[in-house]
């Protein structure tokens, strides 16, 4: 518990509500799944979500992060809210800036899951849920049958489309490996939403050797 409230702490979270288990956040849908370490670039035009920056850097707040199971993104006049899943990333804006667009783009950082309790509309259809936040997985040193794993991990941020993000990540140590690897994979969202579900990194690196290992099966 010390863990989550230290974590909440440097993200300006009202640690009364934290103690209790439960605090009230916004949500940002989208069809991705991004785990505590994890970074995303965004862009933002909608006016909910301009309104939320706004009061998430006033505060210094941060918002969740969660994924889409059905519906749009982008939600116009008339429709419905999309689906989400009920597990997800509170993360905090470390960046922004003007796009050429003109367009507002930041950068977030995630910081630690949570669970949704309850969720319910806010003000211009902004998504607002009581969420539960969960302890940080413990470190584990990446064990020696997977240590291929971190070197396709190594493989994949060298890659043009991701090496811009400067990745820090620990090789060797389970937690990062596991994250950032199911992170880049090109899997369905939910699979990896399962995988980011699971609480043990261990046991995400045997779920993820399983799946490479089919990936390659099908490629033969």
């Amino acid at each position: 518990m010390q863990a989550i409230l230290d974590c909440c702490r440097n993200c300006g979270l009202l640690l009364d509500k934290v103690e209790c288990g439960m605090t009230e956040i916004s949500l940002f849908p989208l069809p991705l799944v991004l785990f505590p370490g994890g970074q995303l670039d965004l862009q933002i035009f909608e006016v909910r979500y301009l309104d939320m920056v706004r009061q998430c850097m006033k505060e210094n707040a941060g918002f969740g992060v969660v994924m889409i199971e059905e519906g749009e993104q982008v939600v116009k006049a008339g429709q419905h809210l999309p689906s989400i899943s009920h597990y997800g990333t509170y993360c905090t804006i470390v960046d922004f800036d003007q796009r050429p667009n003109g367009m507002l783009g930041i950068s977030v950082a995630g910081q630690v899951k949570f669970v949704i309790r309850d969720q319910h509309e806010g003000p211009n259809r902004l998504m607002i849920a009581d969420v539960e936040f969960l302890e940080l997985e413990d470190k584990a040193p990446v064990p020696e049958r997977h240590e291929h794993l971190a070197d396709l991990l190594g493989s994949l941020v060298e890659h043009e489309a991701v090496r811009h993000r400067n990745l820090q990540i620990d090789y060797a140590e389970a937690r990062d490996v596991s994250a950032r690897l199911t992170e880049l994979l090109p899997c369905p969202n939910r699979y990896k939403q399962r995988l980011l579900e699971m609480r043990d990194p261990l046991a995400r690196l045997g779920e993820l050797e399983k799946l490479i290992e089919r990936l390659q099966d099908s490629k033969h």
